[in-house]
């Protein structure tokens, strides 16, 4: 019996960085509640772009912010650090494939507040095709029944599930 796995955003920017995740992510195994990156991310998340419509639910993701921009919709993705920022642009780009899909035009922005910086991302072609590749490589990769081994990697040093993995 094949167990199906719904991919969403958070689990494609966990498998880039760290595939042990994805697969804890996938089975509802919640990190620690009191790593205070989490909260510095929430808070992150609270304080900036108040005037912007926030946490808007869609097709089974949860996009962190929206705004109507030029007559285009403007998808924002807001995170703490630039330092997985590949993951984060492909988390964005899951959001625009699925807005796409459901015939809604929209752009995408990664918002970096305490860093100044903001990335325009929209979706070609080219990464509708590598999303549907990356959504059936994260799908298989999901129906293992055991999680991938803990490899130390340069996130385990602020990662919620640092205590599950290495205790």
């Amino acid at each position: 019996m094949e167990n199906f796995f719904d991919v969403k955003g958070s689990t494609i920017q966990a498998y880039i960085v760290c595939k042990r995740q994805a697969w804890l992510l996938s089975r509802n195994i919640s990190p620690a509640g009191d790593n205070p990156f989490l909260e510095i991310g929430k808070l992150i998340s609270q304080e900036y772009y108040k005037h912007d419509k926030k946490e808007v639910f869609f097709d089974g993701v949860v996009l962190d912010l929206i705004r109507n921009e030029n007559e285009v919709l403007l998808v924002g993705e807001i995170k703490k650090s630039s330092k997985s920022k590949n993951a984060a642009m492909t988390q964005l780009k899951f959001y625009l494939y699925k807005l796409f899909k459901s015939n809604i035009n929209a752009r995408g922005k990664l918002l970096i507040p305490e860093e100044k910086k903001t990335f325009d991302v929209v979706l070609s072609f080219d990464d509708i095709r590598d999303i549907e590749n990356l959504i059936e490589e994260i799908s298989q990769f999901l129906s293992r029944s055991l999680p991938p081994e803990p490899q130390k990697i340069k996130a385990c040093s602020k990662c919620s599930y640092k205590e599950f993995c290495w205790a």
